[in-house]
């Protein structure tokens, strides 16, 4: 069987009832309004998305299946990504004010000292994934399936946001707005945070499943992945979180989410118990999660390029997994700057040095989400009874169990894994501290009639 499909869609690009879009624009240092000197936000970009699948039965005994696809599929804009431009002066002027002030001065006294515009890049282009996927279901017996298969995805043109005007050496590359610009001319800058669509990301998995349909009392399905994801950035509304905006690239590393091994079984038994009705129709049933962590990504508190928190630290000793709540990983750090230098015993150092008697500081070499935190393992179980009441009236009693064992589920160490901080690689939280999966053991009962 072989299936061709091809898809057309239009996203055009956003836009507003009353032009309330203001963009920078770094050709000429200014601050424009869309509808007077630029006709949209970024150009109108549209591709055809096309989709093959196949099923193919090699040995013609309709045990055996081999099947395979390919597509491509685009994004639609997001209203978060252009929401910020109406923020921008005219429409918005930011105030600071450190005492009062009356109404006929207020604009001229509490004007900010610096513009921090919003905008969105002019080749901005739509993100779009391929996936695809091939494998092989063979029933070994009847009612029992197996599967393995290689599924992949590759994410271009991903929504990024960067600092175009991050800071060099203490200097920022846009200083001030020009003199032409429409817009507040010759005010200072600050940072600028622009929408891009320089992301990328790639996802490669080996999938491995049995499923066996209910007979002879049992019913089972159970799936391994072996998987790896690799992004520059996980969320499209983080912000500014790349070290260094000018290389994107250089944050490429495992996704926020990335989970290297995933095991899921869920089960049903019937247990075989006959005679009368407080006997027949007990059931009992389980599903058990294995997960390995996600990565963490440390940085340091270094503010050099105008953005705090995105600047990792140098890796200068091995990164050793404790795995202790109090200390996940090896953790030492020191500033280089220190009269006594870097210890032996230091893993993680700041990315500065000492020249002139003034601080230079660099970019780390430290990789983005090297670290692997706590995994995750959860084990539900529960309990039912159906009792017949009449021809088609049944009363189901169950007995639902989550976290059976108990087991303490360790969140991330730290909200932000910040060298230097009273929590770095301290685990303070649970992964999940509420909610039915893996939180912690809680039953619940239920009663209902079936008719």
């Amino acid at each position: 069987m072989l299936e061709l499909g091809l898809r057309s869609e239009l996203n055009a690009t956003p836009t507003e009832r009353f032009n309330r879009f203001v963009v920078f624009d770094p050709l000429t240092v200014s601050l424009v309004r869309v509808g007077s000197g630029v006709d949209q936000i970024y150009h109108t970009n549209h591709k055809l998305q096309p989709r093959v699948g196949f099923a193919w039965d090699p040995f013609r005994t309709a045990k055996t299946s081999v099947r395979g696809a390919y597509a491509v599929l685009f994004d639609q804009p997001t209203t978060f990504m252009v929401g910020g431009l109406t923020t921008n002066p005219p429409l918005a002027t930011p105030l600071t004010s450190n005492g009062p002030i009356k109404f006929d001065n207020a604009l001229t006294l509490a004007r900010a000292a610096a513009v921090a515009p919003a905008s969105v890049a002019r080749d901005f282009d739509n993100a779009y994934v391929q996936t695809w996927n091939l494998n092989v279901q063979r029933e070994i017996k009847s009612g029992l399936g197996v599967m393995i298969g290689y599924f992949g995805s590759k994410g271009t043109h991903l929504l990024i946001f960067r600092n175009l005007n991050q800071m060099t050496n203490g200097v920022r590359p846009f200083q001030k707005l020009s003199a032409t610009s429409p817009i507040l001319p010759g005010t200072a800058l600050g940072n600028i945070v622009e929408a891009d669509s320089a992301g990328n990301s790639s996802y490669n998995a080996l999938w491995l499943s049995v499923n066996k349909r209910l007979s002879h009392r049992l019913q089972f399905n159970a799936s391994y992945t072996w998987s790896k994801s690799l992004d520059y950035n996980s969320l499209s509304r983080q912000g500014v979180v790349v070290q260094d905006s000018y290389n994107v690239r250089g944050d490429r590393g495992p996704s926020d989410f990335d989970a290297r091994h995933r095991f899921v079984i869920n089960w049903l038994y019937e247990l075989p118990l006959r005679g009368q009705r407080l006997l027949e129709g007990w059931q009992i049933s389980g599903i058990t999660q294995l997960q390995s962590g996600n990565p963490i990504n440390i940085v340091t508190n270094l503010g050099f390029t105008g953005v705090l928190n995105t600047v990792r630290p140098d890796v200068i000793g091995n990164i050793s997994r404790i795995g202790s709540p109090t200390q996940w990983f090896t953790n030492t750090v020191c500033d280089p700057r220190d009269p006594g230098g870097c210890p032996a015993s230091a893993v993680f150092a700041l990315p500065v040095r000492l020249q002139g008697g003034d601080s230079v500081f660099h970019f780390g070499n430290l990789g983005r989400n090297v670290v692997i935190g706590p995994g995750f393992s959860n084990i539900d179980l529960s309990v039912l009874k159906n009792t017949k009441l009449a021809e088609n009236v049944v009363l189901q009693v169950r007995v639902e169990i989550f976290d059976v064992l108990n087991h303490a589920n360790f969140g991330q160490p730290g909200a932000i894994a910040q060298v230097g901080s009273s929590s770095f690689g301290v685990i303070s939280n649970t992964r999940f501290p509420t909610g039915d999966s893996g939180s912690s053991r809680q039953l619940q009962f239920a009663m209902k009639i079936i008719f």
